[in-house]
């Protein structure tokens, strides 16, 4: 898995990329940390090309938002795909950890 940071004022996107598994943990965990370091008050988690992640993946979303909301500050999770949102809503994560729909706006574009 492929894991990407990227900072907006008091905001940090981490988009990852591939599976999110068990293997995967070490690479996350690091991750969450170094941008933990900084001031950041809202970190979001960018699902948008994770096409799979199983229970130590929910988990340790589960343990990072609660780490997170102990230092008053917030994790939310963006864009999941279809499977991956059926794995989320299965395991009620949803209903912890906010779920950012689209990134797109809703706006219809008209042609010339």
């Amino acid at each position: 898995m492929k894991i990407t940071s990227e900072v907006h004022n008091h905001k940090v996107t981490l988009k990852l990329e591939g599976n999110f598994t068990y293997t995967q943990r070490k690479p996350f965990q690091e991750m969450l940390k170094s941008v933990s370091v900084d001031p950041m008050e809202h970190i979001v988690i960018d699902l948008s090309q994770v096409a799979f992640l199983d229970s130590a993946a929910l988990g340790l979303l589960m343990i990072s938002h609660r780490q997170l909301q102990a230092e008053k500050r917030t994790l939310s999770l963006a864009y999941p795909q279809a499977t991956v949102r059926q794995i989320i809503e299965l395991a009620n994560l949803h209903k912890t950890i906010p779920l950012i729909e689209s990134s797109v706006p809703s706006m219809a574009k008209k042609s010339a």
